[in-house]
């Protein structure tokens, strides 16, 4: 059976961190979908259909982090699966597999020998001209019908007419509804939240959520729970800094009765309720030294020791950590441990304020006041100036003043038009026709080099795009945004 991806050898060192053991080995066998990792792996626990987090470096690409699934394990090493990998890099895995199959004399999908290969193999009627523009392109859409041709296989006729009616109905439909419902948005910097979002949430290893106040630390974890293996299980969320102190340790590790005053019966505290969930701890930061040495205990051993307890019970709890504070400035001034925060950010997301995603601001602003028009049972639309004002606004508060603002703004409007008044916001026309003006200006000059970099290359795509310093796609992106 002919192969779906081409592979070539190679001789790449690996990172693996699986179940908060982390593991050196070599990727000696490479394709898009796959690897095979020689190595001996410290935790004996791994089996197939467990997922892992890899870290590697691929020569002129740069470094790489994704997820895998173990789908066979040898005595020398594991085969993996990926999955839920971006485009970007897929496009750089294919331009490293392909850069690094110049000399070969069988073709790479089915292993027909030839003197000289052809441009389509006769035997799997794969194309070979792997260096062609849009290459990329071709081998992922014929990957996905032939996929979808071995699964319609097995269908009877009434299911393949079932299939066909519910692409019909629904296929034009992708991309109405949100894929991480309140993560709303379409910049570069939250598409990069979105992606590591995909990469480690099937992966079992702690991570550490950064943000400003407002910026959706608590819906980031959610996503993270909700696309991992333990979606089934519970999401127990605990704020630090809303309870005090003296109380904090009982919440999280629970108590024995008669371990202090007050304690008349025994009870379980929150890691023992995520049993097999995952537990989110807000504002990390404002644990005390005594809280910080016993959930780096945990994080060791997973055994939680109940206040006034003799032993501890272990449990399965997947950790995911957040704070808006610097913890690399607290670890200096010793209000945090270095060893904690190196255990929690053994996978950290950045989230961005408001402030730094311009082009988001409008469509954040617009979900909201749909999603809050309908709770409502009214249909309300901002005014030209409304959206002037909110592009222009510095949000402060990020999202969680977006969402008061519009919900203030849907009471306050008079008639159906949302003004900024009704925002609490001014007008400022001047900055954003500045701005506007400006950005007329760059792309008038970006479409124009394109053209005179396509011309003085025959329309070669790929030269062009090294003449410019883009990548392919990129150069295909912006032909397509310009009309070129």
């Amino acid at each position: 059976m002919a192969r779906l991806y081409p592979r070539i050898t190679t001789d790449l060192p690996v990172k693996v961190d699986a179940k908060l053991v982390k593991s050196e080995a070599t990727i000696t066998d490479l394709s898009i979908d796959g690897a095979f990792l020689e190595g001996h792996f410290r935790s004996a626990e791994e089996k197939a259909g467990d997922t892992i987090l890899l870290r590697y470096d691929l020569p002129r690409y740069g470094l790489f982090e994704h997820s895998g699934k173990i789908i066979r394990k040898d005595t020398n090493g594991i085969a993996i699966n990926f999955y839920g990998l971006d485009v970007a890099t897929k496009i750089k895995l294919w331009k490293y597999i392909t850069d690094n199959m110049n000399d070969f004399d069988e073709c790479p999908y089915c292993g027909e020998k030839y003197e000289v290969i052809p441009s389509v193999c006769k035997t799997c009627g794969w194309e070979l001209t792997f260096n062609s523009p849009g290459y990329f392109e071709y081998h992922e859409k014929m990957h996905l019908l032939k996929k979808l041709y071995s699964k319609a296989g097995n269908l009877v006729a009434d299911q393949v007419q079932r299939l066909i009616n519910f692409m019909d109905a629904d296929i034009l439909k992708i991309g109405v509804s949100e894929e991480f419902q309140e993560f709303v948005g379409t910049s570069n910097v939250m598409l990069e939240v979105f992606s590591k979002i995909r990469k480690v949430a099937p992966t079992d290893i702690p991570v550490l959520i950064l943000g400003e106040s407002g910026t959706g630390k608590e819906l980031t974890a959610l996503a993270i729970h909700e696309r991992s293996t333990r979606k089934d299980k519970v999401f127990v969320p605990i704020n630090c800094a809303a309870i005090p102190e003296t109380l904090l340790e009982a919440e999280l590790f629970g108590y024995e009765r008669g371990a202090f005053t007050g304690a008349y019966t025994s009870k379980k505290g929150k890691f023992e309720h995520a049993d097999g969930g995952t537990l989110f701890l807000d504002e990390i930061g404002e644990l005390s030294p005594n809280l910080q040495a016993k959930l780096l205990r945990f994080l060791e051993n997973q055994i939680v020791e109940r206040i006034g307890a003799g032993s501890g019970r272990k449990v399965n709890v997947r950790l995911i950590a957040a704070t808006n504070c610097n913890l690399e400035s607290a670890i200096a001034n010793g209000k945090f441990r270095n060893d904690l925060y190196y255990r929690l950010d053994a996978f950290t997301v950045n989230l961005p304020p408001v402030r730094e995603r311009d082009e988001d601001k409008a469509v954040l602003a617009k979900y909201f006041l749909k999603k809050f028009s309908k709770e409502m049972g009214v249909s309300k639309a901002f005014t030209e100036d409304a959206v002037n004002a909110i592009k222009s606004y510095g949000w402060p508060g990020n999202v969680r003043e977006m969402i008061n603002k519009v919900r203030k703004a849907i009471v306050m409007a008079s008639d159906d038009s949302i003004r900024p008044r009704d925002l609490d916001l001014s007008v400022q026309d001047e900055p954003v026709e500045k701005e506007t003006l400006l950005k007329d200006v760059r792309e008038r000059v970006e479409k124009q080099k394109i053209k005179e970099a396509l011309e003085s290359c025959g329309n070669n795509v790929t030269k062009a795009a090294k003449m410019l310093g883009l990548s392919r796609p990129s150069l295909y992106s912006l032909k397509k945004k310009y009309g070129i």
